[in-house]
């Protein structure tokens, strides 16, 4: 009788040990769940603040006397610059910083789409950082790159307010248009703009 007794208690105890593992298995599984929700609950939220903020800064147009200065120093205005269809990133040095370098080496990946056809609209508190990055993203492969410090910080559009790296595409009327707000864990998003970009509004049919 004690022997059958013992043997129901470690069997009792062998399933008890089973199902403590099942439910500590089904607690990190539901904790896994609740992790990835909260991601993809993030994710949308970006995804949709973005493009309410790429909305507002569509259609707009820059005036023409916003003023720049060239990579010589001198100073030029937005009438100017833009006399056809161009690709502008735009971003500032207080940007993040991996937000730029992802930005930039999407360009630098697809830089045979553009030719002369991007810009560079930068603010840089030393006007002498211009000139060093000009020389540097030259080196990289963009030899016809055109670069422009913004000294007022702004342009006078919604998307000052953003404090990240963005795309848009300007015309010599100087209406924005495909405005588009970057994502640096996502290059491929970025990377698909700029082909879309250089084929439908650019009308380059260069290929990568």
């Amino acid at each position: 009788m004690r022997k059958i007794n013992y043997t129901i208690m470690i069997l009792l105890l062998v399933l008890n040990g089973f199902l403590l593992t099942k439910i500590n298995n089904y607690s990190k599984a539901i904790n896994d769940i609740n992790i990835l929700s909260k991601d993809i609950k993030k994710e949308l939220l970006t995804l949709e603040q973005n493009i309410i903020d790429e909305n507002l800064n569509e259609n707009l147009k820059l005036r023409e006397d916003i003023k720049f200065i060239n990579i010589h120093g001198n100073v030029v205005l937005a009438q100017d610059i833009f006399k056809k269809h161009a690709l502008v990133l735009r971003y500032s040095e207080s940007n993040c910083s991996d937000c730029i370098k992802a930005e930039l080496n999407a360009v630098l990946k697809n830089k045979e789409l553009f030719v002369n056809d991007i810009y560079i609209i930068a603010h840089y508190r030393n006007k002498r950082d211009l000139y060093v990055f000009y020389r540097d993203i030259q080196n990289k492969g963009l030899k016809n790159i055109k670069m422009y410090l913004l000294p007022d910080k702004d342009l006078n559009i919604p998307a000052d307010k953003l404090n990240m790296p963005y795309y848009f595409c300007i015309d010599s009327t100087l209406l924005i248009t495909n405005f588009f707000i970057p994502q640096k864990d996502k290059p491929k998003l970025s990377e698909n703009y700029l082909l879309n970009t250089s084929k439908n509004f650019l009308g380059n049919n260069a290929t990568q």
